[in-house]
């Protein structure tokens, strides 16, 4: 069903004369804000001076032009149920749509995230992770998650002796110093293979709702949000994987190494002959990590597919004669 036109004035047996006195329905909603001919002529105001309005369509089959604002003075409290009750036509058709548009990417959906959840970068990711959690130890790396959930900054606490004063007294204070990149790469909580998992299985149950034909209006308004906070945390991943580039930054390396031996002096650490590279001398054991060799982010495609399909933006459609009947 179409529900919106531009060009009202081309409908069958629109007319400018009073209205009959007959059951009548709101047939359409019209909107010719900025078209060449100028507004709509409301029934009531006898001029053109309606950008946006109603079609009512009457028992005898006439139609009259009507801005809402005259249309609810003159029928009250009637036309107010009656434009309840186009506009739930309305958003059901534009659900519906909707509705379709995602259940026809249904299989590319499924398998665009399952493929983002198998993609060599995910495990890498992970590899990396591991590499530097054993290079670094348990005092560094503890506070490397405490950093990653907190303000994201390379900060230590140092002891500063107060002098000047009869008993002199030590404080500490805490050196604010440079803002970690990467930071994501030492962020605790679910991993993010279980993170995809749970969203793959998500997707799959919210798709199993909106394929049901019998599905209500809320239910797939409901379903359709939740795709779109899905397709958000797909692209938390993503911002998440992007961290091993971020953090092997040659300047970032450099924070990291200061920041490192502050923290832990037992420990011996900076950037190899490639700056881009992190190394831990263990006694005669040196281990170095760096970002994998043509290491991408996967799922790019995936979030657009998701941005295309559940977030399509409703179409203003162009209703002309003898098509709204």
């Amino acid at each position: 069903m179409e529900f919106t036109t531009d060009d009202p004035e081309s409908l069958d047996n629109v007319s400018n004369d009073p209205p009959p006195d007959e059951e009548a329905m709101v047939e359409l909603a019209y909107n010719v804000a900025g078209r060449d001919r100028g507004r709509a002529q409301c029934v009531f105001c006898k001029h053109p001076n309606h950008d946006k309005g109603v079609v009512m369509l009457y028992r005898s089959g006439g139609r009259r032009l009507v801005g809402r604002d005259c249309a609810h003075k003159r029928y009250g409290v009637v036309f107010d149920e009656l434009v309840k009750d186009f506009d739930a036509a309305r958003d059901r058709r534009d659900y519906v749509e909707r509705q379709r548009m995602v259940l026809s990417q249904r299989s590319d959906l499924v398998d665009q995230i399952a493929a983002m959840r198998a993609d060599p970068a995910v495990q890498a990711f992970m590899d990396v992770r591991r590499r530097l959690q054993a290079m670094l130890g348990r005092t560094v790396w503890a506070r490397l998650e405490r950093v990653a959930s907190g303000d994201g900054m390379l900060s230590t606490d140092e002891q500063l002796r107060d002098y000047g004063t009869e008993n002199a007294r030590v404080r500490g204070v805490v050196v604010q110093g440079y803002a970690l990149h990467g930071a994501e790469l030492f962020r605790s909580g679910p991993t993010v293979p279980e993170q995809l998992l749970a969203i793959e299985r998500e997707v799959e149950e919210t798709l199993e709702v909106l394929r049901r034909q019998e599905a209500t209006t809320r239910e797939i308004r409901i379903g359709l949000v939740k795709l779109g906070d899905l397709m958000r945390r797909i692209e938390e991943q993503r911002v998440r994987l992007r961290a091993v580039n971020s953090f092997f930054e040659i300047y970032n390396l450099g924070h990291v190494a200061e920041w490192a031996r502050k923290v832990d002096q037992q420990i011996i650490i900076g950037t190899g002959t490639l700056p881009t590279r992190l190394v831990v001398q263990r006694g005669s054991e040196t281990l170095e990590c760096a970002a994998p060799e043509h290491y991408r982010v996967p799922g790019q495609a995936l979030v657009a597919l998701m941005r295309d399909t559940v977030t399509a933006q409703k179409k203003v459609r162009r209703v002309t004669k003898g098509a709204a009947a």
